[in-house]
């Protein structure tokens, strides 16, 4: 009588056989569901780094150029934009301006007014980057080496345009226009393109006018987008 009742109570083979199938089935739905949803929030990452990347790095060109001073004075220099493009053809602008640069803690040597040069580099390596060149103490006899920071890197393309109250130019030297500021300047800067294509193209883009408080220029028809 035991072992009739052990017999009874135990599992078969093909019971065996038939539970480890459904537990394979089950894992690879939840590994397939699993793999979806990873790959999913690797490309919302993707996007959302690539809007904060480029996002920041604007924020920090418009706090230099809404600060630009008027190009005359004892330390006041020209605010000279020029167009240009790089090996390939890709827009590749430079913008060198004087501007304000209140520090938070003032120190020996730096002082409210520096030079700013914003371009499009390229390393040794073939990285290309938005580059923030700085110089401070303008009055120094020697001229030193500019502090110089990466705004952003995987840079496709640099583009600026100036706003003279009628049209919008490629090109902006303020000692040919009566030491005068554009009302406002386009910036445009694009990104590498993530997606492995067959022709060379770029990725994320974004576009933001910012205007110019110490311009005399009236810039009716232009406004100023916000960064978000």
């Amino acid at each position: 009588m035991s072992n009739a009742r052990t017999r009874s109570a135990a599992f078969t083979l093909f019971e065996m056989l038939v539970a480890m199938a459904i537990m394979a089935v089950l894992a690879g739905s939840l590994y397939a569901t699993l793999h979806v949803a990873f790959r999913a929030r690797r490309s919302a990452t993707s996007a959302v780094t690539e809007v904060r990347q480029v996002g920041l790095a604007l924020e920090l060109v418009r706090t230099d150029i809404r600060a630009a001073v008027v190009p005359r004075g004892i330390l006041a220099g020209a605010f000279v934009g020029e167009q240009g493009t790089d090996a390939f053809g890709r827009p590749a602008d430079t913008l060198l301006l004087h501007c304000t640069a209140p520090a938070s803690q003032p120190r020996e040597g730096v002082g409210d007014i520096r030079t700013v040069e914003l371009l499009f580099a390229q390393d040794d390596d073939g990285t290309t980057a938005l580059i923030r060149r700085v110089t401070t103490n303008l009055l120094r006899p020697t001229v030193g080496e500019p502090d110089e920071e990466t705004l952003c890197r995987n840079v496709y393309a640099f583009a600026l345009r100036y706003f003279d109250g009628l049209d919008w130019l490629d090109n902006w030297d303020s000692t040919t226009q009566d030491n005068q500021l554009p009302a406002a300047v386009e910036v445009t800067l694009q990104l590498n393109s993530r997606r492995l294509t067959q022709t060379d193209a770029g990725g994320y883009q974004m576009s933001r006018v910012f205007l110019i408080p110490c311009s005399t220029i009236t810039a009716g028809v232009t406004t100023e987008a916000a960064l978000f």
